[in-house]
């Protein structure tokens, strides 16, 4: 296989790591980024030689797949123009910035039968697996009430960088907390089925010098008539990435840092803990694993597919909506 990585931050180097790291020679590997100082990057830490500014620079005759880590606003062009030449697609998180575009890459999937795979990693990790295991089993009863929870201060993220140049301050490339820290909107998706209405807010409410949103605050039924709330922002000092499952017969806590699952069973009054390790390394791999088997056709369902990125957007949108109208909205 030869695989493309549009764009070469952060997590595009990651991905590029891991892909060496699971036997890809650096020859096989193409990138692309306008930034000449991250293409000299990835050619001096990988050994990559086939560095591009642009993705319409790229020889298509032998590129099998793609994985998209560009800025979320560049998501949608980069996606169908890779997909109009039948490559194979990883598209980091979220899918596009926004609905415009998405019923486009959908007709080009189908019939071109292309694999497409969505960069929610924590479906990806142990500890998320369990927490799905645990919900769907039933252990401790039947799900009530669901909150979820993704906080961190964004100068903290890339301390190397100055927060106020980075993609997530910035409106163009489509940053702000409620596309960007939707991992957690994801997570109540994969659990608890798709989502039917949603109330809430979105806005900017820090000092952060961003152009950009720092806080969604959302309130969702599921189809299934569960309730929640799922919040997001990107000013806690005191970063947290978790969920509390309140249940009929106990309580489920899903920690991120920690990488584990507590399930507290209100029969026995004890608590059951499950670790994973400490290794948040793993899911990115897995992840990886993953997307390579769907497109050598050893593996058949993405773990999360087209259609699951494009109900999290609508979920997205709603938000937006409601934002608005200041009434609770359907996911239409």
């Amino acid at each position: 296989m030869k695989i493309a990585v549009v764009g070469a931050g952060s997590i595009a180097q990651r991905h590029i790591q891991n892909l060496i790291t699971l036997g890809f020679p650096s020859s096989d590997i193409v990138v692309v980024d306008p930034r000449s100082d991250r293409r000299d990057e990835c050619r001096t830490k990988f050994g990559v030689s086939e560095l591009y500014e642009a993705i319409d620079q790229i020889s298509f005759a032998d590129l099998d797949a793609a994985l998209i880590c560009s800025p979320t606003a560049l998501h949608k062009d980069h996606a169908l123009h890779l997909a109009r030449e039948g490559v194979h697609l990883l598209i980091e998180k979220p899918l596009f910035h926004s609905l415009e575009g998405i019923e486009e890459l959908q007709k080009i999937v189908s019939e071109k039968n292309l694999k497409i795979l969505i960069a929610y990693c924590f479906r990806f990790s142990e500890h998320g697996r369990k927490l799905k295991e645990v919900v769907d089993s039933q252990l401790v009863g039947r799900p009530l009430y669901v909150y979820g929870e993704f906080s961190e201060y964004l100068p903290d993220w890339h301390p190397y960088e100055d927060y106020r140049s980075f993609y997530m301050a910035k409106k163009s490339l489509g940053g702000g907390s409620l596309l960007d820290q939707s991992h957690i909107v994801d997570i109540a998706h994969w659990c608890f089925g798709e989502v039917q209405e949603v109330f809430g807010f979105n806005g900017r409410v820090s000092d952060l010098e961003v152009e950009t949103d720092d806080i969604a605050e959302m309130q969702v039924r599921f189809r299934s008539g569960l309730v929640g709330t799922i919040h997001q922002d990107m000013f806690g000092r005191k970063h947290s990435k978790f969920m509390e499952i309140k249940c009929s017969r106990g309580n489920i806590f899903w920690d991120v840092y920690n990488l584990s699952v507590n399930v507290f069973n209100k029969e026995n009054q004890k608590t059951d803990q499950f670790h994973f390790g400490n290794d948040h390394q793993v899911m990115y791999l897995n992840e990886l694993k993953h997307f390579i088997g769907l497109c050598r056709g050893e593996e058949t369902t993405p773990l999360c597919s087209l259609q699951d990125g494009i109900h999290g957007m609508k979920i997205i949108d709603a938000l937006l909506r409601s934002q608005q109208s200041l009434r609770l909205e359907k996911v239409l």
